[in-house]
């Protein structure tokens, strides 16, 4: 058996210390049931790529926001980058809209049903922070920053060539 000298004792009781300070929540973390809803489980992935496709819908010349995935970009940035508040008002909207039959609705249904909560969320009159506003800046971000939207839904020009500082604009599309 050891000796206990004093720098042995304090050892012993800087270490029991140390530990008395260590939540024991933090060891049962992983086994309690989660009780934050995540935006990248199924069901909120399929509302977010219809919510998505609305929003940027795939034309003759471009793929959609759905094709580009932004539904994926969506959740992550709201799961790790949106403090509390800003994520709840987004789970608690986008829980409204799957308790309404969302996506039991037809196409055109769910584009009425979108062009309503867009035209209420930029109402003059309406003094709440949107949770569609929010959707819809993400959407933009997710798509126009992604493969797709820059190759195919913008006028990508890896090369540009040299710059001309006056010229005659002629109704072309901008890039963006």
């Amino acid at each position: 058996m050891e000796k206990i000298n004093r720098r042995n004792a304090l050892g012993l009781v800087a270490q029991w210390s140390a530990a008395s300070f260590i939540p024991f929540s933090w060891l049962l973390e992983g086994c309690a049931k989660d009780s934050n809803p995540s935006l990248l489980n199924h069901e909120y992935q399929s509302l977010l790529a219809v919510i998505v496709e609305i929003i940027l819908p795939e034309t003759p010349t471009s793929p959609g926001a759905k094709e580009a995935n932004v539904q994926h970009f969506i959740g992550l940035i709201v799961e790790d980058c949106y403090e509390i508040e800003r994520k709840d008002r987004i789970i608690i909207g986008l829980n409204q809209l799957l308790s309404s039959g969302f996506l039991d609705l037809s196409e055109e249904k769910q584009y009425d049903f979108i062009a309503k909560i867009d035209e209420e969320a930029n109402s003059p009159t309406s003094t709440t922070p949107s949770y569609f506003k929010d959707l819809k800046s993400l959407t933009q971000w997710g798509y126009f920053s992604s493969k797709i939207g820059i190759m195919e839904g913008l006028r990508y020009n890896p090369i540009p060539g040299t710059y001309k500082g006056c010229v005659t604009y002629t109704n072309e599309i901008a890039w963006y």
